[in-house]
């Protein structure tokens, strides 16, 4: 539905919007100094900027332009020669092995892997 990376990229970008706001945690150094001129790293305060995960994948999930453009189950994918093709992450070996995990737990059967990536 995106005809370049740049549409996409708005389009995440749109998500940023919502209930998930920035959070910016200021960070500095609370050890001792060493003697003489300590490393900037030691004396500077950075600023480190999150958002909720959970409610970030929320939002993603819920977004209209990503309606059938994900993949919600792992599968196989075979070129002509049958030979095994990867074109995206629920095509690995890893998302097929999770599922089977969530499967063989009767507390998790109706749950299904969702990757984030």
């Amino acid at each position: 539905p995106w005809k370049n990376t740049s549409e996409l990229y708005t389009t995440i970008d749109e998500i940023q919007h919502r209930s998930a706001p920035w959070k910016v945690h200021k960070l500095h150094y609370r050890g001792p100094l060493p003697a003489g001129t300590p490393p900037k790293w030691m004396t500077e305060t950075y600023e480190l900027c999150t958002r909720d995960a959970r409610l970030v994948l929320h939002n993603q999930l819920a977004t209209p332009a990503f309606k059938n453009q994900q993949n919600t189950q792992p599968y196989r994918q075979f070129n002509k020669a049958g030979r095994r093709v990867y074109s995206n992450l629920m095509s690995a070996d890893y998302a097929w092995n999770q599922s089977d995990i969530i499967a063989e737990d009767p507390h998790t059967h109706g749950a299904m892997y969702v990757p984030i990536v």
